[in-house]
């Protein structure tokens, strides 16, 4: 049901716009002022700007679905240096991936807004101490290894955090809403040759332009998530990489 979760959101508001046509014909009696063909001049420009917003945020939606396989297997190089090195040195290798696994769990925690971006970040600086005490014990090569695996991983989610924080051109948004606005109230002012025609195009404008406003922006932000793990709109990237990996190194640390 995920991928009709916007769909069935958006016919609320198509309901409203044909509602009020119903009401303008059959109430207050009043068909309209524009013909439809004077009208198709802003429905092409509309259609043209739509696919402008939906190409520009579409390339930062294909490169976050790339970030979260990225990042686990970020975490996973990050426990494999720690715990080769903790078991050249017949260190216990258990008390490192159980710090892999804070870690992890901070940076999901994060990611699903139960942590602030401060709280994650202190999590990494708070790691980074720790490959002190792994240097310290003799595994320095191992320990200077996971510091450069660690400083991609923070790339990694400063990028996740700049394209969940940044919004894609905002004039263009602004430039997008008036004119959806403008066609819906163009829509509601047009007089159709018969009813019927009416009683099909005004909830086919109707609901592609609004579903498409609705989705460029649930594109925008691609990491929208609740903090049970649930995504908020109908185009979040999968999490899964992430959600396995962690499976994976509890099962590893409580062996």
């Amino acid at each position: 049901m995920l991928k009709w979760k916007l769909m069935i959101s958006t016919l609320p508001f198509v309901a409203v716009v044909v509602g009020v046509k119903l009401l303008l014909v059959f109430v207050l009696h009043w068909d309209g002022v524009i013909e439809f063909s004077d009208i198709g001049i802003v429905l092409t420009g509309g259609v043209f700007l739509v696919g402008f917003m939906l190409g520009g945020t579409m390339a930062d939606y294909k490169e976050s679905e790339k970030l979260p396989g990225e990042l686990a297997c970020q975490l996973e190089a990050i426990e494999d240096q720690c715990a080769q090195g903790a078991a050249t040195k017949n260190l216990p290798v258990q008390p490192w991936r159980v710090a892999v696994l804070s870690l992890t769990d901070a940076i999901r925690d994060w990611m699903y807004r139960k942590k602030s971006q401060a709280e994650m970040y202190a999590a990494l600086n708070t790691f980074q101490g720790l490959m002190v005490e792994l240097e310290k014990s003799g595994a320095g090569g191992y320990a200077s290894k996971a510091v450069g695996e660690l400083h991609t991983l923070r790339k990694i989610v400063t990028r996740v955090g700049v394209i969940s924080r940044t919004g894609f051109l905002p004039p263009a948004y602004a430039l997008l809403d008036t004119l959806v606005v403008l066609i819906m109230g163009l829509v509601l002012c047009t007089k159709y040759k018969t009813p019927l025609a009416m009683y099909i195009l005004v909830p086919f404008i109707a609901l592609i332009y609004i579903y498409m406003v609705r989705l460029i922006r649930d594109i925008d932000d691609p990491f929208d998530y609740a903090s049970d793990g649930k995504a908020r709109g109908g185009a979040e990237v999968e999490m899964f990489p992430v959600e396995e990996f962690r499976e994976r190194l509890s099962q590893r640390a409580r062996g």
